[in-house]
């Protein structure tokens, strides 16, 4: 580790006294947490030793090393504050509390903001290494969403050395600029790769304030900015609309051919579709709880074969089952894929600039200075959800506002609510392609219609391998029809227009994953199909060891086998079956003496 980039805390400038060492009271070090109260310390789940029980029962030793004479303090994971890693690496956090409380002046300046790529942070671990026993600080910036299911947030270090390593885990990550936490240390990466100028990838992995208010509600009255979602929550039972939600998903993943600026009609009365949005930005949202299931697995869930990114002296790790997943259909967008979403109606365009500046992390004054400071601006990386535009209190000049955001960078989803207002128009006008990209996307769908037709081929000559045979969907023929009247449709041009190729290149991906389901079935069975082959040759060569005798006897057996398993179809469940029973026969011969004699 290069020692320009260790920098002792006692020599820095900024004092951050809301900074914990917790070791064991033996004086093992196990890693950093923030003092979120008095007597509260926000900390990593991995970092507190725990035999896999319920929760952890055993004591730690937590120390205020910024402040100066603060005592040792004995401390214990709070009741019901504790989520261990899942299966997936989600979760992996904790709250202890403190046996005798500290100042609360000291405490961490917890803050929601949208983890906004290129934002300068810097983290402050324990590692052991001697004479850095107080600290050492990281600088990074940050990188965008990454991790299990887009919870983490990926830093890259300022250089290699700084990349996080045990002793850091449960560190607080700190705007460099307003000093404001913005999460906490969670993992780190760090392998061979020739992308990399040094040979090696370096990444460190960070848990926003947001995600860590979901799994534990309790800290969020010690956290400042607004939350992204304000939207109502999805009534318990709510109709939903499948095609406008997978819509909606491949909007927020950016999908090839999405738009960034999209203006929709939601009419009221129009409940499902309604519901199907707010379930939507839940699901995207980095902090609302959306659709929980059942509990999780324990945490013999894991694959060990399967390699994770490495935590920072993880003691241990596990799961519970209280803590919620998010849907992993094709209608769920990733988390993190919404920074911003609001009911506009009766807002002014000064109030709407205050929530964006507000994810922004930016510090304003009154509304009417914010709008415009936003002429300064360079970028604006937020993807934003404005549900009832045309309710607002200056429509037309909201949306003129979120044009400006849109030349900064802002991705946007525009809600109405009446088809005919005049500030639907002209957004529709503003986001409305060029005839040369109405163009573009329908012959992106053609392309992707003649990838169907492929991949309905191949469909079909996987299937046709494997007895009963299995139509596989057909798709193409239809989509080709479809796309040849649209192409023709009197109102190609109009705005009327654009709705109708939105609801067509969703239907097109439905398609697709159709025939992709037919042939992982049909694959599926080919790969039971060689697995048996496979059995059935390494049986008989147990048998070519016997007498020739013995083999005779065993051959009218494989022969059936080997015939069903290369016949086209091959009918599996026969061959499964005589496999089996050649199988058995082979056992019955290489159980007992050679030729066949009992002893």
């Amino acid at each position: 580790m290069g020692e320009e980039t260790e920098v002792p805390v006692n020599g820095h400038t900024f004092e951050e006294t809301w900074r914990v060492r917790i070791s064991t009271p033996g004086g093992e070090m196990l890693g950093a947490g923030i003092l979120v109260s008095a007597d509260t310390v926000l900390t990593c789940a991995h970092v507190i030793p725990w035999d896999g029980g319920p929760e952890p029962t055993a004591e730690v030793v937590a120390e205020l090393v910024g402040v100066a004479g603060a005592p040792a303090v004995r401390a214990r994971v709070a009741e019901r504050c504790w989520v261990p890693e899942l299966a997936d690496s989600r979760g992996d956090v904790a709250l202890l509390r403190l046996a005798e409380p500290q100042d609360a002046r000291h405490a961490a300046p917890l803050h929601r903001v949208a983890p906004s790529p290129g934002r300068a942070v810097r983290m402050c671990g324990f590692p052991r290494t001697r004479g850095l026993a107080d600290g050492v600080w990281f600088r990074a910036t940050i990188a965008g969403p990454s991790g299990p299911r887009g919870e983490w947030v990926q830093l890259f270090p300022a250089t290699p050395e700084e990349t996080v390593r045990p002793g850091f885990s449960g560190a607080a990550v700190t705007d460099a600029e307003t000093h404001r936490v913005l999460g906490m240390v969670v993992s780190r990466y760090d392998d061979r790769s020739s992308a990399a100028p040094d040979g090696k990838l370096h990444l460190s992995y960070m848990i926003p304030i947001e995600t860590v208010v979901r799994y534990l509600p309790l800290i969020g009255d010690h956290v400042t900015g607004r939350p992204g979602n304000s939207l109502p929550p999805v009534p318990s039972g709510a109709p939903r609309d499948r095609e406008f939600a997978r819509w909606l998903a491949r909007w927020f993943r950016a999908a090839e051919g999405m738009r960034d600026v999209e203006a929709i009609v939601i009419k009221k009365g129009e409940t499902a579709r309604a519901a199907t949005l707010s379930r939507a930005v839940a699901l995207a949202d980095r902090e609302v709880v959306a659709d929980p299931p059942p509990p999780v697995p324990a945490r013999a869930a894991r694959d060990p074969r399967v390699p994770a990114p490495r935590s920072p002296g993880r003691p241990g790790g596990g799961t519970n089952g209280h803590v919620v997943t998010r849907a992993l259909d094709d209608t769920a967008p990733p988390v993190g894929s919404v920074d911003l979403a609001l009911d506009v109606s009766g807002e002014t365009v000064a109030q709407f600039a205050e929530r964006v500046a507000d994810r922004l992390g930016l510090r304003t004054g009154n509304g009417d200075s914010v709008v415009g400071r936003f002429g300064d601006i360079r970028a604006v990386p937020l993807t934003i959800v404005a549900e009832g535009v045309d309710y607002a209190a200056d429509p037309v000049a909201l949306v003129e506002f979120t044009d400006l955001l849109a030349a900064r960078g802002a991705r946007l989803l525009l809600v109405f609510r009446n088809p005919d207002s005049q500030s639907l128009e002209l957004a529709l006008r503003m986001a409305d392609p060029s005839k040369d990209e109405i163009a573009a996307r329908l012959d992106r769908v053609r392309d992707r219609i003649e990838h169907i037709a492929r991949r309905e081929r191949t469909a079909y000559d996987r299937a046709a391998l494997i007895a009963p045979v299995r139509r596989p969907p057909r798709e193409a023929a239809g989509l080709r029809l479809d796309l040849t009247g649209l192409r023709h449709d009197p109102e190609l041009g109009s705005r009327r227009f654009l709705p109708k190729l939105a609801a067509f290149e969703s239907a097109v991906e439905s398609g697709l994953l159709r025939v992709e389901e037919a042939i992982g079935r049909a694959e599926a069975a080919i790969a039971r199909r060689d697995e048996l082959r496979g059995r059935l040759e390494a049986f008989f060569a147990l048998l070519a060891a016997r007498s020739l005798e013995e083999e005779q006897a065993a051959a009218p057996l494989y022969r059936t086998a080997h015939n069903l398993l290369y016949q086209a179809p091959c009918e599996l469940t026969e061959a499964e079956e005589a496999v089996e029973g050649f199988a058995e026969a082979v056992r019955r011969h290489t159980h007992r003496p050679r030729g066949g004699e009992r002893p």
